[in-house]
Formats: C-alpha cells, structure tokens, sequence
C-alpha cells in the first residue's frame, strides 16, 4: 500500500499520523522456526543485505504473521538516514564490520496476516492494534512504528523542526489497499523524490569519475530530462554510481529529448533510480539545488513520476479520498 503525496498537514481525529522512514520499504512473512522471507518492493531478497533480521522470527508471540515495514539506519541524533543505509545497501555479501557501524531496524507498522488470517480488509486501527499484542520485546532490531491520533499539525511541526523527512497521515478505519491510494498521505518537510539516472557528464577540474548525473522523470510514457545533480558525492559514493552505471552504458539518449549540457554527456539505459532531495521547480519542470542521497534499487525506473502535492478533503473521511 502507497501514500499519495499531500500538500499539507492537517487535524483530524479520523487519522492516525506517523513519522515518516527514510529507508528501505520492506514486507516480511515470518515464521516460527527457520528465517525470515523479506522482500522490497522490486521483490529483491533484502535478508542477504540484512541478515541480522533474521531474528524477526523470535518478535512475535503467534506465527506465521505478514508484517509490512521500513529497514532504517539511525543517525546519532535517533533519525532514520537513507544515506546511512547506502552504507549497507547493495553488497553481495554482508560485511560484519559494516553490521557493527551501521546497526539496521525493522520499523513495523502494519499487519496483514495473523492467527490464520487474512487482515488486509480490517481497518487499520485493529490491524495495528493486533501488531502491538503480538509483539514481544526480545528482537533488538524490531520496533513498533507508533502514531498519534488527530493532531497532524502538531507532529508535522515536530518533524520539520528535527529535519525529519515528513509525515504519514493514514485513515483509521482504511482496509489494506495494495495499490497508491488516497488513505495513506505523505505530508514532506522538504521536496525529495525518485529520479531515472538516463547518463552522466563528463568531469572538470579535480573531480573523479564524472561531474553531474543526468536525471529525468516518465510522463505520457517517455523519459523527459529533469535536471542534473553533481553535488552530495564523496568519493567512495563516486565510484559506487560509476560501478553500477559501466554495465548500462549505450550510444542512444534515453530522453525524450537531448538536454543541452556544459561538459560531453554519456548515455544509460534507464535502469538506475536515485534518490534526489531539491530546493524547488523551475517552471520549466528543471530541479533546483538537487542534492544526491543514494541509488534506490527498491524501485523501478516506470514508477518515478513528477509528485506534486494533491489537496484533498480529508474531513470527509474514507469515501472522498478512494
């Protein structure tokens, strides 16, 4: 289940609000004995990057259950990083040492299959309410992601003052709808999303590796160039992008049209999605001040879309907003 982006936050004590995770979506079946099956949403294998979740076995007093979640590093400061994640993201194999650094959680907030049935048509309120009986406190990388009720405005403000990346807003009595949907809304703090990584520039002075990527977005069904971000590397990230963009390399411009650029421009299939957090829209649809934040192979390049915010009336409850 999707949330549809919202333009702001409101009050209303038909909702449940959350802070929103800045990871890795994740569904996992979990049962009693052996390890957990833990899917992204593009149905890649996430226990080999993860394995210390393994123990999401022993966080339930019932099995099996269907838990629906985010995998989240944490900052120093107790906040949830994408770009700490990236740390862990992507390795064929894990690296105990890197599992010491950049310690991960499984951040659950639904449930969608206990005690040998199916949840997905129950609200949302005993759905979550089932997860909180069902959870034992012995799995140190499982926590319950909480709410409150009502007072979206209040916990918006707490997350834009702690540069949060935003809230949840969820309809209490909303059924698991396995599609982006109206129930679910996210309210961000700040302007970041999913780009299609269609080819790099070429790099000047004493920059490595290359000097900006080229981002697009699909609309109508082709890729339409959106900007360029050349800042929010360090090294290591540079010659982590380069790695996973060698093997797509083409002679052919993935977008729609060719965007001018200032240096020679290479081109890539477009596979590669990247996580992009931008000042504002230009009016001819170009980022400002992008920043990059990290490759996403939880995504598919078809699904990156222009998100501009929708107002909706909330107050009238599930029926004005399927």
């Amino acid at each position: 289940m999707l949330a549809t982006l919202f333009d702001k936050p409101f009050d209303d004590d038909d909702w449940f609000f959350e802070i929103k995770w800045d990871g890795v979506r994740a569904i996992a079946t979990v049962n009693k004995t052996g390890n957990p099956v833990i899917s992204s949403r593009s149905g890649k294998d996430l226990l080999v990057q993860f394995p210390e979740l393994a123990t999401l076995r022993l966080a339930f007093s019932a099995h099996p259950v269907i838990v629906d979640g985010e995998i989240v590093a944490m900052d120093e400061d107790g906040k949830s990083s994408f770009q700490l994640l990236q740390q862990r993201l992507n390795r064929r194999a894990p690296d105990p040492r890197l599992m010491a650094k950049v310690p991960v959680r499984f951040a659950l907030f639904d449930l969608l299959y206990a005690k040998k049935t199916d949840l997905r048509e129950r609200p949302l309120e005993e759905r979550k309410a089932l997860l909180q009986g069902l959870l034992r406190a012995v799995s140190p990388h499982v926590m319950l992601s909480k709410h409150i009720i009502g007072n979206g405005s209040k916990l918006y403000a707490f997350a834009k003052s702690h540069e949060l990346e935003g809230i949840i807003a969820k309809e209490r009595q909303a059924p698991y709808v396995e599609r982006r949907t109206k129930l679910w809304l996210k309210i961000k703090t700040h302007f970041e999303q999913e780009f299609v990584i269609g080819g790099w520039t070429e790099p000047r002075g004493s920059r490595e590796k290359f000097g900006a990527l080229l981002l697009g977005l699909y609309e109508d069904g082709v890729l339409r160039y959106a900007g360029h971000v050349g800042t929010g590397f360090d090294r290591e990230r540079l010659q982590n992008v380069m790695n996973a963009m060698a093997p797509l390399q083409t002679d052919r411009c993935p977008f729609e049209k060719k965007p001018k650029t200032n240096s020679p421009s290479h081109w890539l299939k477009p596979k590669l999605v990247a996580q992009i957090r931008f000042g504002e829209w230009t009016t001819d649809k170009i980022l400002r001040q992008p920043v990059f934040l990290g490759l996403r192979h939880d995504k598919k390049p078809t699904e990156c879309v222009r998100e501009d915010p929708v107002p909706l009336s909330v107050k009238a409850g599930k029926s004005a907003v399927k």
